[in-house]
């Protein structure tokens, strides 16, 4: 009974501390989606603990938190693909702002030289 009041107020506390991250723009909501997910299934586990025997009968895992494990080795494999993810489109992006940020560079040296030329006829 300990365990179970224990995991429900885990549960409970990342559930309220991914949602002040959220309303404070610390995490973005896509992100919190994953993490909230996680949150519930600890809360789910933790009111209903015998939850876990039997998904590991139905699976056909003899030691049934060993599934506990399997399915936070899972999450956490999902989570680091988004993020992976998210990095290698953000890599992109920030190649294409520094290949904008160089053109817009070499547009304002060209524009300074023209008119330093236009002034340079002008006194002359």
């Amino acid at each position: 009974m300990e365990t179970r009041i224990f995991f429900i107020a885990v549960a409970v506390i990342l559930i309220l501390y991914i949602y002040r991250n959220v309303r404070k723009n610390q995490i973005s909501q896509d992100e919190s989606i994953l993490w909230m997910i996680g949150a519930i299934i600890i809360l789910i586990f933790g009111i209903w603990p015998e939850l876990i025997i039997k998904l590991a009968d139905v699976v056909g895992i003899d030691y049934a938190p060993s599934l506990l494990f399997l399915l936070g080795c899972v999450f956490l494999f999902v989570f680091c693909f988004r993020n992976s993810q998210m990095l290698s489109d953000l890599k992109e992006k920030n190649k294409e702002l520094i290949q904008d940020a160089a053109l817009l560079d070499k547009r304002i040296r060209d524009l300074e030289k023209e008119m330093k030329q236009m002034r340079k006829e002008k006194d002359d």
